[in-house]
């Protein structure tokens, strides 16, 4: 089983699958909030039974190991066993019983009913009260298997890695909408790239906010896309994902501060959207090969 800047609005002590999960016992591994009530968990069971009764959310399940002895019950009766690549999705409303004999490994992906009326209405140019999510129980669905995997060898943590995950998880939603739901629909073609005037907006408002958390649809919105648009246009425009980007420009600004201010290397992280000094070395030596200390000291010696 399993921006302009964006509050986050919703925690996972608010969310019902996560209270199921830990009355029953189980501890998450990680979770990753995205912001406007989306995130990302992962999760791993050994034994035990857990009920879904009517969520107030959507969540997608992905298994990523083992998973044969977790069953689903329907009226006592064993219906299905899961496997490595297992897919589930919960709608908000449905319900699910489940049996664990084994240890397993999923993750889960959080959304709400807007996210799936702005990714129907947005990029698919469907009614959004059209659309609605079906249920699916140990199904097979190799794109987002394959996604599971991504997600399990990915460092949640790393630098600029909020951003790439609120990336994949726009694009999970996309799959959910346009593949598990009532009215299903082939993605549209992007071809082009950004206008001129919305490149420099772009670029601009980024310098302006790079101190600041940045998302996918907080960016796109700035030039009135949706996320699948403004991404495909963005990479098309610049060369690169909007993560990429922006991981870029972050290192470039504390590149500069490191070279011109007195700034302690804890401010310089923070101002470039790092979220602590620790984060902020490990991506500045990947990038230039020193640390940010190293760098400022050679600057200051004329090397």
């Amino acid at each position: 089983m399993q921006t302009d800047p964006e509050p986050l609005t919703e925690r996972p002590s608010n969310r019902d699958i996560v209270d199921t999960l830990r009355t029953a016992g189980v501890a998450p591994k990680r979770i990753l909030e995205l912001g406007q009530g989306r995130a990302l968990a992962q999760w791993q069971n050994h034994q035990g039974e857990v009920r879904y009764e009517r969520p107030r959310h959507h969540a997608l399940s992905i298994y990523t190991d083992n998973g044969q002895q977790a069953s689903r019950i329907v009226n006592g009766k064993v219906v299905s066993h899961g496997f490595p690549g297992a897919v589930c999705l919960f709608p908000a409303g449905s319900r699910s019983r489940w049996k664990i004999e084994g240890h397993f490994e999923f993750f889960h992906f959080y959304f709400s009913d807007l996210d799936v009326a702005r990714c129907a209405e947005q990029t698919l140019d469907v009614d959004p009260d059209k659309c609605q999510l079906s249920e699916l129980y140990h199904g097979e669905d190799p794109v987002l298997a394959q996604a599971g995997k991504l997600l399990a060898l990915s460092d949640w943590q790393m630098a600029g890695q909020t951003l790439a995950m609120d990336h994949i998880a726009q694009w999970l939603l996309l799959h959910i909408v346009s593949r598990h739901s009532d009215v299903p629909q082939r993605l549209p073609e992007v071809t082009g790239q950004l206008a001129l005037h919305h490149r420099r907006l772009l670029q601009q408002r980024i310098n302006d906010h790079l101190s600041e958390p940045l998302t996918l649809s907080g960016m796109a919105s700035w030039v009135n896309l949706s996320p699948y648009h403004f991404a495909r246009l963005f990479r098309a425009t610049f060369g690169c994902a909007p993560y990429q980007y922006v991981q870029e420009q972050r290192l470039l600004r504390s590149r500069d501060l490191l070279r011109t201010s007195r700034l302690k290397i804890t401010a310089v992280a923070l101002t470039c959207g790092f979220n602590d000094s620790s984060q902020f070395s490990r991506a500045f030596r990947a990038r230039f090969g020193l640390t940010p200390s190293a760098y400022r000291s050679a600057a200051n010696n004329g090397h």
